[in-house]
């Protein structure tokens, strides 16, 4: 066994350990009714391939799988949807899913586009504006977008070149949130609504960063803070459930019920920070 499946293996039966106790011990349905079981869920996909090195890959097989059962018992609403309700009417969030992919693989068009329309559910495509890129790359081209967008796809910014935000200096920052609007707004010929932060945990934006996103005129932004979203929400830090390599389908259900919101911890700013030190030692 390599150490890649090993990490692979511990990092799926922490999850299943943990979805176990937060079930058994009633954490799961306290996190629910305190953070209203009746709010929104965003989703975070990244790659959809048979490829499964990257943490983030899930196989179109289990896509499917995962698809079928959220159509059995939840409702899929568009990103653009979910901001208007939460603004307006949260009750009509009630039991909602909104699906989103970072970084904007080719692979969401040849694997996870098709399996979109089959179940007639909305999604939302981040884009980094530098890596859009002709056929033949890793990552989504001009034709295949302007396809997508019009059957249910829609877009948003993932910065120019998916830097850490935080890392950056003021002038960089408001480079890589401005200028992958232009660009964008630009290739698609409509206006750009949404972004969400590279990486996106709390280490990854602050405040400053936010305001920033805002002035580009941006309807709201997506952050990695794992969990679900209230009716308190910030519209400019939305929490996404990220769905995994790792997840089985056990886990993946528990993740929409809430089993594993314990571990939004690890997306704070103290935690992240500990980490990336940690791991320069």
């Amino acid at each position: 066994m390599t150490s890649l499946s090993l990490r692979y293996l511990l990092k799926k039966i922490i999850k299943i350990v943990v979805c176990i106790i937060t079930t058994y011990t009633g954490y799961q349905y306290i996190t629910r009714s305190k953070s209203n079981k009746k709010g929104l869920t965003i989703l975070t996909y990244h790659s959809i391939s048979n490829e499964i090195e990257p943490d983030e890959t899930v196989t179109p097989e289990e896509f499917e799988r995962q698809l079928q059962y959220i159509k059995e018992n939840y409702k899929v609403i568009s990103l653009g949807e979910a901001i208007e309700y939460l603004q307006t009417d949260f009750g009509k969030i009630s039991g909602s899913i909104v699906i989103t992919f970072d970084d904007g693989y080719g692979d969401n068009y040849y694997n996870a586009y098709p399996l979109l329309k089959r179940y007639n559910f909305p999604a939302t495509i981040f884009l980094i504006s530098d890596f859009i890129k002709n056929n033949g790359s890793k990552y989504l081209s001009p034709s295949q977008i302007h396809e997508m967008k019009s059957n249910n796809i829609s877009f948003g910014s993932h910065t120019v070149s998916h830097q850490i935000l935080t890392r950056l200096t003021n002038e960089e920052v408001v480079r890589e949130i401005r200028n992958s609007k232009d660009i964008l707004e630009s290739q698609l010929s409509q206006i750009i609504n949404f972004f969400a932060y590279p990486v996106g945990t709390r280490a990854d934006f602050d405040d400053a960063i936010m305001e920033i996103v805002k002035a580009r005129k941006y309807t709201c932004a997506c952050s990695n803070i794992y969990g679900m979203n209230g009716e308190n929400a910030d519209i400019f830090a939305l929490k996404r459930i990220g769905i995994e390599t790792t997840d089985s389908f056990f886990v993946f259900k528990k993740k929409l019920e809430g089993a594993l919101n314990i571990m939004s911890f690890k997306d704070t700013r103290f935690f992240q920070k500990l980490k990336r030190i940690f791991f320069k030692l």
